[in-house]
């Protein structure tokens, strides 16, 4: 029987699996196996320097020593240096001061500050670990309409590589990995003596009782698969490197996010990026989040493409005419930012591994942190990040 059963078989299920298996534990991986998931449609970013103060910048800054640890032990994961390059109009930035105007007369709620403190703003962010030849401000497409980039050193995970990967490195680890979905937990009657959720939008099905916090966007990219027209786009681009992600100065999913609580209707937004996926690349995202705490059906794609390609087409106007195939995935986050990980109120022996808000920064040491309160090491439970459960026995 397995020490552990990790329910979720995407980056936070796989990530903590392997940690749990290097401290010694006997893990079995359950894998739902639903075709496309939120971890293989990803960026991939690693803001490894944009953590608020405190623990969270402390993890968030470990990222490329934690990615580059897993790869020495696991075999190549897509990890490498890049830059991010944030990319604004003269006719954004004014749209954005006017926002700003409106909002201190009170007319709209608050988005963003104009477009000086906006990068002012970014830039400090990015100093406290970066140094002045990592930032920079460049004029891709000067004049009239004309786009402008900030660019910073970052890091990101070739997500395409990733899902192609983690299996084999799970394998190799001795992780024992099964297919199937998992009905809905009982408390006295969990299928291990630990047992933890990792599995993202999907983890209020399996308990229902979790943190309102703990909530679900629909997230939609296109997925342009043709590697030679993917290597045409980037290498006649004003805008990006071929190993670069691109993506908006003014990004509205974070404030989409951030206000999830208060939120009546369904709200959308979209986010005019691309970033490379394997041989080809991932263009753009679309958020959408409802009401309440529950997933829901799939958003209707048609409209929501439409506007996609109308931002894409404003960086660039061959991005809205390409041959990629829109895709939406369920994704969880915090609307409070601080993830979820630790014990679950109520159910000894249950754990929860979701809500991480910059995955690809957070998962890798959220993910031994997590393996090391879960093995019951002393003040392991004290570092997580929102932890406030009595720690549960160990599996020792």
């Amino acid at each position: 029987m397995a020490d552990v059963l990790v329910i979720g078989a995407g980056l936070a299920g796989s990530l903590l699996a392997l940690a749990l298996a290097e401290r010694g534990a006997v893990v079995e991986l359950l894998d739902p196996g639903q075709g496309c998931s939120a971890t293989g449609l990803s960026y991939g970013g690693v803001p490894w320097w944009a953590g608020a103060p405190g623990p969270m910048d402390q993890l968030m800054a470990s990222a490329p020593a934690a990615w580059s640890h897993l790869e020495q032990r696991h075999g190549p994961l897509g990890w490498s240096p890049c830059s991010l390059r944030l990319h604004w109009s003269d006719a954004e930035a004014e749209a954005e001061a006017e926002t700003e105007v409106a909002a201190a007369a009170g007319q709209v709620a608050f988005g963003h500050s104009g477009l000086d403190q906006t990068l002012a703003r970014v830039e400090a962010l990015a100093r406290r670990h970066l140094g002045p030849d990592q930032v920079e401000r460049l004029e891709a497409s000067p004049g009239p309409g004309g786009r402008r980039v900030l660019r910073l050193d970052y890091g990101r995970i070739d997500c395409r590589q990733l899902s192609l990967a983690l299996p084999q490195a799970l394998e190799r680890a001795g992780v024992r990995r099964r297919w199937g979905r998992c009905s809905p937990l009982q408390a006295g009657a969990l299928p291990g003596r630990q047992v933890v959720l990792a599995a993202g939008a999907g983890c209020r099905e399996l308990w229902s009782a979790l943190p309102d916090r703990l909530r679900v966007s629909w997230a939609g990219v296109l997925r342009l698969e043709d590697g030679s027209l993917s290597r045409e786009l980037l290498n006649t681009s004003a805008l990006t490197q071929p190993n670069d992600i691109l993506m908006p100065l003014f990004a509205q999913r974070q404030g989409l996010e951030q206000r999830a609580d208060q939120i009546e209707q369904p709200e959308w937004v979209v986010d005019a990026g691309l970033a490379p996926w394997g041989e080809g690349l991932l263009l753009g995202q679309t958020s959408l989040i409802r009401p309440g705490t529950a997933c829901g059906a799939s958003p209707q794609a048609a409209a929501l493409e439409l506007e996609l390609r109308q931002a894409l087409k404003r960086i660039d106007p061959r991005l809205g005419q390409v041959p990629a195939s829109f895709q939406q995935v369920p994704v969880s986050f915090s609307s409070s930012g601080t993830p979820l990980a630790g014990p679950v109120a109520g159910a000894p022996g249950l754990w929860l591994f979701a809500g991480l808000s910059s995955p690809f920064a957070l998962a890798p040491g959220l993910a031994v942190l997590l393996a090391e309160a879960i093995s019951g090491a002393p003040g392991a439970l004290e570092r997580l990040p929102g932890a406030t459960e009595e720690p549960n026995p160990g599996w020792a």
